[in-house]
Order: C-alpha cells, then structure tokens, then sequence
C-alpha cells in the first residue's frame, strides 16, 4: 500500500486565534488517505512542539511527522519529550530530523556549527535518543558534543522507537540517514534522478546492515484534461511571481547553500521533465523544497507516481497551490492512486 503525506503550518503567520487552526486540523482528521502530516521547523515559525501536541488533543486519527533540529535541546530531553508525545500520540507519531540548510536561521537560535559538522552531531545526537528510548538500565554518555549521567526515563515510547524520517543530499547527509533514518525524505526529481538518489541511499544503508524506505515530496495540478491542469500550474505560477520580494510565499533564501537546494536549481534549466514532471516554480521560489510538481489528468499522474513506485518510493508527501498545503480536492484521486497501486 502506498502511503501518502502532506504538509501543514498549523498557525499561519500572524495568527493569534487558534479557531482556524483547528478547522485545518480538523479538515486532515477527516481525510481517509493522508497517512502522516509534516509540521516544519523553522526559527521564526510558530512552535512545533506547542502546535502538534494542541493539534493531537483536537484530532483522533491526526499523525504527526514533528521536524526537528539536533542541537535546539539536549538529546535526553528531546528522547523524553518524543517519548511522551508518542504517549499522548497513542504510537501516531514520527520526528523528521532537520539538520538545517540555512547558516542564519540557525544562527537565529544560537546554533553556530558548520554544516559537516552539524551532522557529526546530529549521529552523536540520534545514538544517545535512541539508547534512551531502549537502554533497560541507566547509563553514562561522554562524546565529543554531549556529556549526560545515569540517563533513564521512566516513560518509554508506544512504538519503542519513534520513527525517524529525514532528507539531504550531501554525503555527509547520506551517511546519517543511512546511519539513523527509517525513511528518507527526497524531494521531487525526475525519473532518471530519483533512482540514482534510492540507489545511493540504499548502498550507503547496507553497509551498516539497514534497510531503507523512501519518501517523495511533490505538488500535483490535477486536472480533468491537460489543459486544465496546466491552467491551473500557471494560475499558481503567475500568484508567485506577482509576490516576488515579499514573504507571501516560503522559498529558500539565497544563504541556503544545501546540495539539494543546488540540484533542484540545476533541474530548472528545462521546465519539463519526463511526461509531467514541472520545475517552473522551484525555479521562482529559489529551489525550495516542496516546490517540484506534477501536472496532467488523473491518468497522467497516476503512471507517472507508478513508475516512481516501481523505482521505491512507498510514499508521497503531496500538496497542492501557491501555499503548498493540503486541498481535499486531492482526496478522490489520492483513494484512486491507494486502490492502484496497492
């Protein structure tokens, strides 16, 4: 069964009552294909770690995938803050650890590391979380990042791990998802592209005897002709474009010097990929990471997620429009695509 995700910013900017939160919320609640919901990170964000909780108490099948950066808290309180909000979450719950791309938005929150070695400590981090959730008796941690004593805690998570989703393209960010991840989050490329990344992933997981699952991020103009879909791609697309030099719409800022970022980039030199696969809008929005889509009939999208099926890819974090959010539009197809490609 194929799984899909999407995303949501529970509070949107500027927002200071939590009614049409909970109506966003509710609406996902609803859904009978979103798997797993992903709550983003960011340093001027709203919080995730007050939001998703508040989103659990409103919801029932709601199940969050909560970004996460190493270094924001120490690793215990981070192994025993998940390992109750997995409690809460009644085992619904995954973390999508974010390393971060941008040097100031870290900086923002006091995190002064270089990027390598962020992810020499995001390992160090992962190996101290994940001995708490499952170390039977107290133990002492000396490393090179963290030191921590008689570590235990008293409440273990549901699942006894919570799942740890994560993304990147460097070697460096291979490693650790190879090391840690039990799914890899890739953002969208074309056919060809996609492979190469699953196959890279996977060589690196083997050699520390893991097994590795695959996440692909994408927007999809569904529509009932060609036509009307690519109407509605270049309605979004001249939205963007209009907003240029405002905040309206998140893109990746220029001090965003991730691999990925530079590979979504290099992708734009053609708008149109393999049948139906469109880059016009990662090329407005600076390579930002959800910004890769797909455009055509229900027919035409559902042989092309088919194909990156076969190629490994058990699941599919989708949104749609300028704000890259959810639309129950998508639901109908989505339970065609589920039925499928079962």
């Amino acid at each position: 069964m194929v799984d899909f995700f999407t995303g949501l910013q529970p509070l949107e900017p500027g927002e200071t009552d939590p009614g049409p939160m909970l109506e966003r919320i509710r609406e996902l609640d609803r859904s009978e294909v979103i798997d797993r919901v992903l709550v983003g990170y960011s340093s001027t964000w709203p919080h995730n770690h007050a939001t998703v909780p508040f989103a659990l108490a409103a919801s029932e099948k709601f199940s969050p995938i909560v970004a996460h950066r190493p270094g924001v808290m120490p690793p215990v309180a981070a192994a025993r803050y998940f390992a109750t909000l997995d409690v809460l979450a009644r085992g619904r719950l995954a973390i999508n650890v974010v390393v971060g791309g941008s040097d100031k938005d870290l900086r923002r929150e006091s995190d002064n590391l270089p990027k390598a070695e962020r992810y020499r400590r995001a390992v160090e981090y992962l190996d101290v979380v994940r001995r708490t959730w499952t170390a039977t008796e107290p133990f002492d941690h000396h490393g090179e990042y963290y030191t921590a004593e008689a570590v235990k805690i008293l409440t273990k998570p549901v699942q006894g791990e919570v799942p740890i989703f994560m993304g990147g393209e460097s070697d460096d960010a291979v490693d650790f998802g190879a090391r840690h991840a039990d799914l890899y989050m890739l953002w969208g490329e074309p056919f060809a592209g996609t492979k190469e990344r699953i196959e890279r992933v996977q060589e690196a997981a083997g050699r520390y005897g893991r097994e590795m699952r695959f996440s692909l991020s994408l927007r999809l103009f569904v529509g009932e002709t060609d036509d009307d879909a690519w109407a509605q791609a270049r309605a979004v697309e001249r939205r963007i474009a209009e907003a240029a030099g405002t905040p309206k719409f998140l893109r990746s800022s220029s001090a965003d010097t991730s691999v990925g970022r530079e590979r979504a980039l290099a992708l734009t030199d053609e708008e149109l990929h393999d049948d139906c696969f469109w880059t016009g809008l990662t090329k407005l929005l600076g390579g930002f990471a959800n910004s890769q889509a797909l455009v055509g009939t229900e027919e035409r999208i559902l042989d092309t997620l088919g194909r990156y099926r076969e190629l490994g890819v058990g699941a599919f974090l989708v949104t749609t429009g300028a704000e890259a959010a959810w639309d129950p539009a998508l639901e109908g197809f989505l339970a065609r695509v589920k039925k499928e490609l079962a």
